[in-house]
């Protein structure tokens, strides 16, 4: 997650009209002192109000003029033209054609002249104030995150104001400088003076998930998801937190109520469920679910996904489907080894399924593609099928050849002997 903040230019860049608050000073622990509204009545009275020279007004309106017909460049070659003499009238030029830099996206430019003004601190109270502030945001753009803290800093210094959107920035630019702790007391000040913002309990999830206070992220995204419950992309992520809290049936439960409502829309969110039903031991559902949407498309349709709905089906009991499933997992493998255990397990199913005979064709061709154990095992369920099947010949066939691998040896020892004492006493030579 990156949250960016954007400056935004209009017309409103040449006048800018500060409100006050009558909010007390926040209780959080911001790390400064937030003045009054009298103090700052104070100071704003006790400010200089100066002019700017004749020339330097003169230009600056009619580069305004030249902004309100959209000729940005020209209105920039107005004020650059200029030569004002130090202090007010650098500053107060300076003002507005930072703002024309950032109007016409030169925000380097718009950083530099911007931050001229402010620091000479001789501009009007309003003027001061919009300047400051738009210094924090364009730091913040620019990713110098220190000095967008600093300013932003000043700015409700200077003001009084508490602004949720600052705040906000604020928190992000803590976040960008990995300072995870120091995000919290700034999203919750956004909070309290503003509207509930996504972007906030964003940043505050991101803040504790960072540090692995995973309980103090689930409260705050159950917090959001009251507040904004449109936001159902916080679902999943619930979810995910109560996962990491090991509270597999609370993740269950979450994502299962977002996926009733229709909330899920991704591979890996689908894929959370069907994980959580087979932990949570369900695995029919895990298996119905995963089928359902491989077949839809979304879930990528590989041999690994269908291994996976076969398992499921296999843990379900549900053996027909999980003999389906993994022959189109076989098919579908591309890597040998993998297809051949599919192939080995279909056999093996279906030998549970008592398919003694039929077993044998997928458990040979899974001989096609395993090697040592894994083909020593082969041979054993092939022993077993064909004996199952009463065709003891083919039996001791195949139990001669599991007892040639070592992790086999010991139990094609004892099959064989059980092997020839059914045939004896069915009077069948072997």
């Amino acid at each position: 997650m990156k949250y960016l903040a954007k400056t935004f230019v209009s017309a409103l860049a040449f006048v800018s009209v500060m409100s006050m608050t009558t909010v007390q000073a926040s209780a959080q622990d911001l790390g400064f002192n937030i003045p009054d509204k009298e103090t700052v009545e104070a100071q704003k009275k006790a400010r200089d109000n100066k002019a700017a020279s004749q020339s330097i007004g003169r230009a600056i309106m009619d580069a305004f003029e030249l902004y309100e017909e959209e000729q940005i460049k020209e209105a920039i070659a107005v004020l650059e033209e200029q030569e004002p003499d130090p202090g007010y009238d650098s500053a107060y030029l300076g003002r507005f054609l930072g703002n024309l830099y950032a109007a016409d996206e030169r925000m380097a430019d718009a950083l530099r002249v911007l931050k001229s003004s402010v620091d000479q601190d001789v501009l009007g109270w309003s003027d001061q104030a919009a300047a400051m502030k738009l210094v924090g945001q364009i730091s913040l753009q620019e990713e110098k995150y220190d000095q967008s803290i600093e300013y932003l800093r000043k700015w409700v210094q200077f003001t009084g104001e508490k602004d949720p959107q600052v705040f906000l920035y604020m928190a992000n630019a803590y976040y960008q400088k990995k300072e995870f702790a120091q995000i919290i007391p700034f999203a919750e000040a956004a909070l309290e003076y503003g509207e509930p913002d996504k972007n906030v309990y964003t940043l505050m999830m991101a803040s504790y998930y960072e540090r692995k206070m995973y309980s103090d992220a689930i409260g705050v995204l159950e917090e959001g998801l009251n507040k904004l419950p449109e936001v159902t992309q916080w679902w999943p992520q619930l979810a995910q937190f109560y996962m990491l809290e090991e509270n597999l049936a609370k993740a269950l439960q979450t994502i299962e109520v977002a996926y009733l409502a229709g909330y899920l829309d991704k591979e890996s969110q689908f894929k959370m469920l069907v994980q959580l039903y087979d932990n949570e031991g369900i695995p029919y559902k895990a298996a119905t679910t995963m089928e359902k949407h491989v077949e839809a498309g979304d879930i990528e349709q590989t041999a690994k996904n269908f291994a996976t709905i076969a398992n499921s089906y296999h843990r379900a009991k549900t053996l027909d489907k999980a003999v389906e499933w993994y022959l189109r997992a076989a098919e579908a493998a591309e890597d040998a080894d993998n297809k051949g255990e599919y192939y080995r397990k279909r056999g093996n199913i279906m030998l549970l399924n008592e398919q003694y005979i039929a077993a044998a064709e997928p458990l040979k061709k899974a001989l096609d593609y395993l090697e040592g154990r894994d083909e020593g095992r082969v041979y054993m369920s092939l022993a077993e099928a064909y004996f199952y099947g009463g065709d003891y010949r083919q039996a001791m066939r195949y139990v001669n050849e599991a007892a040639k691998f070592d992790g086999q040896r010991r139990s094609a020892r004892s099959w064989k002997g059980y092997i020839q004492s059914t045939a004896k006493r069915k009077g069948i030579e072997l």
